[in-house]
Parts: structure tokens; C-alpha cells; sequence
């Protein structure tokens, strides 16, 4: 018999203790009032991955194919030999150049003795009688006819002189002039020589070959294509409007083959003029060093279009929680009851404002921000009375 009572002493004693409560978690509840915000329309636009440096190797002169290095894909380091022609020719050109310049250093050194000579010993005083005891009669030419030969207008010994001088000079001045050409032909023996290979200018990949080994070339005609593949960029075709909203330095979200996680990516080039058939602008956007990507792949690039906006509901991203991976939120009933509703959920517009699709109407009254714990069915404001039905029988007047 005693225990009722106990019981209703300990109902009493709860009642006043879950409705303060209650007002306390009222309290802190943090209400949001559904409406709509000017949203900007995200747009994809489909580019291509590409090396940051490619070349095309090209014939410098013609000739025949010898060795090829590598074939598509394989890896290369700068100054690696790619590819070589035949240089049998060239080699046995190289072998005449040098012959000749040998020839024409013997000759410098020769015209510079005789120049030595003339200076230091003239011909134009030594006599050309016959020998004799002492050297008798060519002391007598010196001392006697010579001089005779002179005063009598017959001979001029100071211009033959000079003129041996000119002739030693000239010799040694066409054997200089025959070795430099020598010289420069063994230079530009060295120079065709060096055309006859393909160097990898940096360390990239075979993008292509176009000839084979054997084959007869000429100048001009493709080799192979080369390309870097340390780093990567992607270069995307944008309208007009679009790109004018771009910068360089700007980062934008792009995904490899339009899958898979996003990857931020830099605009390093926006060129300057615009297709004239496609209305379009080339913008290049570098990929950060180590991303898995590969010249010629599919990119996604995510960009916004600040000259279109559109109105959408949004809520504060606090107030979205996942169970079983279904965003929900708390709404507030007609009864002022927390409950759960699924909504579906878009784009992010930024990092506070979430935009949602279904679920919520404009100015539904959500939970902005649920504390741990907080479950469906709290009382989360007071609800209000329906007003009372009129009597269909007036009191008389």
C-alpha cells in the first residue's frame, strides 16, 4: 500500500527535472530559417593532358637512318642519342680537312723562315759570279759594280730588296689564309657531323617514332617526337566569358578522366586572342608535380560562371548530419517537435552555406547546429494553440 505513493513522489520529483531540462537544451538551439541565396553555376570543361615541354625532331640534312634508340615509351636522359645517320662521308671529309690543315701549317712554316731570311739576310746583295779563292769576286761585285750598276740607273738594290721583303710576306699571308679555310671547313665538317644525330634536349619519354632503321631521309622530314614527363599541364578550349573570369596564379579543381579525386591545378597562360571559327580561348593550367597523369589523357576542369547566378535553398552546413550516408536534418514540426527529414543535397556555393536540392521548403524552421545526443521528437519550441472554434450558437444580445 505504501508504494504508490513513493511512486508518485518520484513521478512528481522527474517531471519538473525533464521539463528544465528540456527549457535548457531549448535554450542552446541554435535555429535556422530556411531561404533562398544567389548561387554562381559551376561549369565543366573537358581538356587534355600534355607534357609541359614536347619537341618534334626533325632531318637537318639528308641521309640514311643507322641506329634508334628507343621506341615509344621509353625513357630518356638529357643529351642521350637518340637517333644517328649514316656518317661514313662525312667522316673521310673530315680526314681531307685535317690533311689540308696539316698541309697549310707546313707552309706558314716554311713562308716564315724565308721571311726570316729576307729580313735578315737579303738575296739582293749576294752575287752570282762565279766562285772564286777568298771570295774575290764577289766582294769586287759588292764593292765595285754594284754600286756602279746603281749610280748608272741599271739596278736599284733597296727596291729589289723591298720587293723580296713583299713577295716572303705574301707567302706567309696565303699560307695563314689556307689554313684558316682549312680550319673552318673542319668546323663545319664537325657542325654537319652533329646534324647527323638526335640528342634528347631534357629527360622525357618517346612520345613517336616516324622512321625506321635503313630508311633515306631528307631535311625537314619528321624523326620522333619527345616530351617531358616530370611535370604536366592541361590545356583546355574555354568560351569567352568564361575565361575572362580566370587569372594567372588561380587554382582550379580538375579531375583526371572526369573520375576519381580532384586535383588543384594553377593557370600559368591564358593567350590572348580567341579562335576565330570557335569563338574559343586556350587556357593552360599546370598539374602539381607527382600527379598520376599520362600526355594525351582527359581532364575535367571545374570552373565558375560569375556572369550566371541562380537562386537555391540553402542551409548552414552544421545543420547536416549522416547516418547510413543520407544527409539529414533536424526540422521543426507544427507541434514544435525536432524531426528528421532526408534531404538531397548539391554543390558546395562556399565553405558555411550548403545548397540543397529536395527535402526543405522556404521557410521551414530547421536545428542549425544539433548538440551530441540530440535526438527526433525534443521539444524544441513551444507549439502554438490552434484557435478555438467558434459555437455555432451566439449568446443573445
Amino acid at each position: 500500500m505504501r508504494l504508490i505513493p513513493m511512486l508518485a513522489v518520484i513521478i512528481s520529483a522527474a517531471t519538473p527535472l525533464s521539463i528544465a531540462q528540456a527549457e535548457e537544451t531549448q535554450s542552446k538551439l541554435d535555429l535556422y530559417k530556411v531561404e533562398r541565396i544567389a548561387t554562381s553555376v559551376s561549369v565543366s570543361i573537358a581538356g587534355t593532358v600534355a607534357a609541359n615541354k614536347s619537341v618534334q625532331l626533325t632531318a637537318q640534312m639528308p641521309g640514311r637512318i643507322s641506329t634508334i634508340a628507343g621506341e615509344e615509351g621509353d625513357r630518356f636522359n638529357a643529351n642521350s642519342i637518340l637517333v644517328s645517320m649514316d656518317d661514313t662521308a662525312l667522316l673521310a671529309k673530315m680526314d681531307a680537312a685535317m690533311a689540308n690543315r696539316d698541309a697549310a701549317g707546313a707552309a706558314i712554316r716554311n713562308a716564315q723562315a724565308q721571311l726570316d731570311r729576307e729580313r735578315y739576310s737579303p738575296r739582293s746583295n749576294s752575287s752570282g759570279s762565279a766562285p772564286g779563292g777568298m771570295g774575290m769576286p764577289s766582294m769586287m761585285d759588292q764593292m765595285f759594280s754594284a754600286p756602279m750598276q746603281d749610280m748608272m740607273g741599271w739596278r736599284d738594290q733597296d727596291a729589289e730588296r723591298y720587293s723580296d721583303l713583299v713577295g716572303a710576306e705574301t707567302r706567309l699571308a696565303q699560307a695563314t689564309t689556307n689554313f684558316k679555310a682549312a680550319d673552318a671547313n673542319i668546323a663545319e665538317l664537325h657542325a654537319v657531323l652533329r646534324d647527323t644525330k638526335s640528342i634528347a634536349p631534357f629527360d622525357g619519354v618517346i612520345e613517336k617514332v616516324y622512321v625506321e632503321v635503313g630508311d633515306t631521309i631528307q631535311p625537314g622530314q619528321p624523326i620522333l617526337d619527345f616530351s617531358e614527363t616530370a611535370n604536366y599541364k592541361v590545356e583546355a578550349d574555354m568560351p569567352v566569358r568564361l575565361s575572362n573570369t580566370l587569372r594567372v596564379g588561380q587554382h582550379l579543381p580538375v579531375k583526371m578522366d572526369g573520375a576519381g579525386p580532384e586535383v588543384k591545378a594553377t593557370v600559368t597562360r591564358i593567350h590572348p586572342v580567341a579562335d576565330r571559327r570557335l569563338h574559343t580561348i586556350r587556357v593552360e593550367l599546370s598539374l602539381p608535380v607527382g600527379t598520376m597523369a599520362t600526355t594525351g589523357q582527359y581532364a575535367e576542369i571545374s570552373v565558375t560562371d560569375t556572369s550566371t547566378s541562380s537562386s537555391q535553398l540553402a542551409i548552414p552546413t552544421t545543420a547536416i548530419i549522416r547516418k547510413g550516408g543520407l544527409p539529414l536534418i533536424f526540422g521543426v514540426g507544427e507541434d514544435g517537435t525536432a524531426r528528421l527529414r532526408v534531404i538531397r543535397i548539391g554543390d558546395d556555393a562556399n565553405g558555411n552555406m550548403q545548397p540543397v536540392l529536395s527535402g526543405i521548403h522556404e521557410g521551414d524552421l530547421i536545428v542549425a547546429s544539433p548538440p551530441p545526443g540530440f535526438r527526433a521528437g525534443a521539444q524544441v519550441v513551444e507549439s502554438t494553440p490552434a484557435p478555438a472554434e467558434k459555437s455555432a450558437e451566439q449568446p443573445a444580445e
